[in-house]
Order: C-alpha cells, then sequence, then structure tokens
C-alpha cells in the first residue's frame, strides 16, 4: 500500500509577519493576517486533498491551521513534529542576530552546526522521520482495522475491503499540518533533497509519498 502525504505548513504568526526565528520554544497562535490568509486559500480550493486521516504538530499554529482546513474532521498529534529548537536564536531575526560571533559561525557551516543551546539539522531530521514512521504505522493499523471489521460485518463493507486489497496497489491519503522545518526535513530523506533545498510559504502544500 502506498500513502500519499499532503504536508501542509501552519499560517502565520506575529512572529513569521517580522521575519523571526519561531521554533519549539515559542507556542503561539496564528496572527489576524495568518487566519485570514488561510481561510482565502480555503474559498479558493487551494486544498485539494481530502484526506482519509488528518495528522499534525501539537503546537497552536498548526492545530489552528488544521481547524480551519478541515473544519469538524478529527486531528492525530503527533508529539514529535513539533518545530526545530532554535536554542539561543528564538525569536530574533536576521538584523538582531546579524554580526554576532554565534551567527556568524552557524552562517559559516551553511547552517550544518547546531543552533547554540538548540537542535542540530541532523538530529531534527532523526525526530521528524520518527514522526512519519508513527504516521505509516497508524495508517497501517487503521487499514488492518478496517479490514478486520468488513471481515466481521459480510459483505457490508465490502468497498472498503476493495479499497486496500493486496491484489492490487492500493493509495492512502492523508494529510499533515505542520512547521516549515518539519517539511524540510522530511523531504530532505525522503527525497533525498538537501535541507535548506525548498521552504514553503505560510499556508502552502507538498505531497510526498512514504
Amino acid at each position: 500500500m502506498k500513502i500519499e502525504l499532503t504536508m501542509i505548513r501552519h499560517g502565520k504568526t506575529k512572529l513569521n509577519e517580522e521575519n523571526r526565528y519561531i521554533g519549539c520554544k515559542t507556542d503561539i497562535s496564528l496572527s489576524e493576517l495568518g487566519r485570514k490568509e488561510i481561510e482565502e486559500k480555503v474559498a479558493s480550493g487551494y486544498y485539494t486533498v481530502e484526506p482519509e486521516i488528518i495528522f499534525c504538530s501539537p503546537m497552536k499554529r498548526c492545530l489552528e491551521t488544521a481547524d480551519i482546513v478541515f473544519p469538524g474532521r478529527e486531528k492525530i498529534v503527533i508529539d514529535e513534529l513539533y518545530e526545530i529548537d532554535f536554542g539561543l536564536f528564538e525569536g530574533k531575526n536576521y538584523s538582531e542576530l546579524n554580526g554576532t560571533p554565534s551567527y556568524q559561525e552557524w552562517i559559516d557551516s551553511g547552517g550544518k552546526k547546531a543552533f547554540p543551546e538548540g537542535e542540530s539539522i541532523e538530529h531534527y531530521c532523526d525526530r521528524v522521520m520518527s514522526g512519519i514512521e508513527k504516521i505509516k504505522r497508524y495508517i497501517n493499523d487503521s487499514v488492518m482495522l478496517n479490514r478486520t471489521s468488513s471481515g466481521d460485518a459480510g459483505d457490508n463493507n465490502s468497498e472498503v475491503s476493495e479499497q486496500f486489497d493486496d491484489t492490487h496497489e492500493s493509495m492512502f491519503r492523508a494529510a499533515l499540518v505542520c512547521h516549515g522545518g518539519t517539511i524540510m526535513a522530511a523531504r530532505s530523506v525522503i527525497e533525498g533533497r538537501e535541507y535548506y533545498d525548498k521552504m514553503l510559504k505560510n499556508g502552502e502544500n507538498c505531497l510526498v509519498e512514504i
């Protein structure tokens, strides 16, 4: 069974609008602009995915985005998929950090050095992929439960049984509302990209196969 995972970056917060590093230490809500932009994307039909299961980071900005994009739907929180720990850079922007030794050292490393008193990209990618593996296990367990239920119920659930029949290649569609860093980490491992290759803007989405 293949799993298509649509990854959606959360809407803007006030700190995003100010171009500040906003990681796992800052759990704030969407800004008025951020909420408005997500609502406009929904109204325009931008989000075309029709997921069977919706997953989400535990942070407010993601949960609030998920509630706008998928109103009334259950969201499964994956604890490992919170944003990276920016350490001493948290809450600061380029103009505040530029010229400081710790920031220059991080820049000179190509962003590969761990954030001072924070997380390294390598550790973050490992953490994110452990969350992705949890998503895969959750989906596989759900599929097995559907198969068991359809078997117990006879022909009443034959449509569900056909959907996940091993005799043909099936596709399971899920969505994940998370962070820009989470998406970069997942794609760098799954697609073999450089971590900093592509940063989605707030509210944008992409599709990966896991």
